[in-house]
């Protein structure tokens, strides 16, 4: 099969209208048409997955709801923002992972992928990636869709045997899939911590998925408890059951199946 069969193949699977037009531009031109199709393909069916109820479901999560009374133009503006959030999100997580598209493994393992790298003044490249920009998203623009610094969500103590489920509930109610390479940089770095020092002094981790949390952790040296702290912007709704997990995790010791 020749280089021309090959990309143009590769063009059907993505589901171009021409595909030999395409692979053609690639190969005659030199441009990269099969990654910017790739990319553009994926953004496409991000913005194609905005309906009624997605809207109203950013509505429902921003608690804008009772601003529509006093101020629609308000709400209509806070709204607004929520999609462009959301909208950001995805065009930077499309550009930190390249296979975060709905292919197969066989044709993405064929694929050209792509990386943001920075330039000097000058426009000459640094050959630095800036890699993962959605994980920093929320440090300059929270989950309202406004631009505010972070806050407490909540802060107390909880049963050290419960410290590993805290954390995977925690990291659910920002979408992060919390695993074990997660829980041993935990573990291994609470032993060095103590509660009576600064918490500027306590051990943080980050928990980036739809939101952030940044999680303060350090132990008690006398006790069975483990003094936390969660922040972050998030909205009410996540506050409440953030709030809840403290609540329950301070009163039961959870028991492993």
């Amino acid at each position: 099969m020749s280089g021309d069969e090959k990309i143009s193949r590769l063009f059907a699977a993505l589901g171009a209208a021409d595909p030999h037009s395409w692979a053609e531009s690639e190969i005659e031109e030199n441009l990269p048409q099969l990654a910017r199709y790739r990319f553009l393909r994926a953004l496409a069916q991000d913005i194609q997955a905005w309906d009624t109820s997605s809207v109203n479901s950013l509505r429902d999560d921003s608690d804008a709801e009772g601003a529509i009374e006093s101020d629609p133009t308000m709400d209509l503006g806070r709204l607004a923002r929520l999609v462009a959030r959301e909208a950001a999100f995805n065009v930077l997580r499309r550009l930190a992972d390249p296979d975060s598209d709905d292919l197969p493994a066989d044709i993405q393992q064929q694929l050209p992928g792509w990386v943001l790298t920075e330039t000097t003044p000058a426009g000459e490249p640094t050959h630095r990636a800036l890699d993962c920009l959605y994980e920093d998203l929320n440090t300059v623009v929270d989950s309202s869709g406004d631009t505010q610094p972070s806050k407490t969500i909540a802060a107390g103590w909880i049963w050290l045997t419960n410290l590993r489920p805290f954390c995977e509930y925690l990291a659910a109610e920002v979408e992060y899939d919390f695993d074990d390479s997660d829980w041993l940089a935990i573990d291994s770095a609470l032993p060095e911590t103590d509660d009576d020092q600064p918490r500027s002094a306590w051990y943080a981790y980050p928990l980036v998925g739809r939101d952030r949390i940044d999680l303060q952790i350090a132990r008690s040296v006398n006790g069975d408890e483990v003094s936390v702290s969660a922040q972050g912007t998030v909205n009410s709704r996540v506050r409440s059951r953030v709030e809840l997990l403290f609540d329950i995790m301070a009163r039961y010791a959870l028991a492993p199946e």
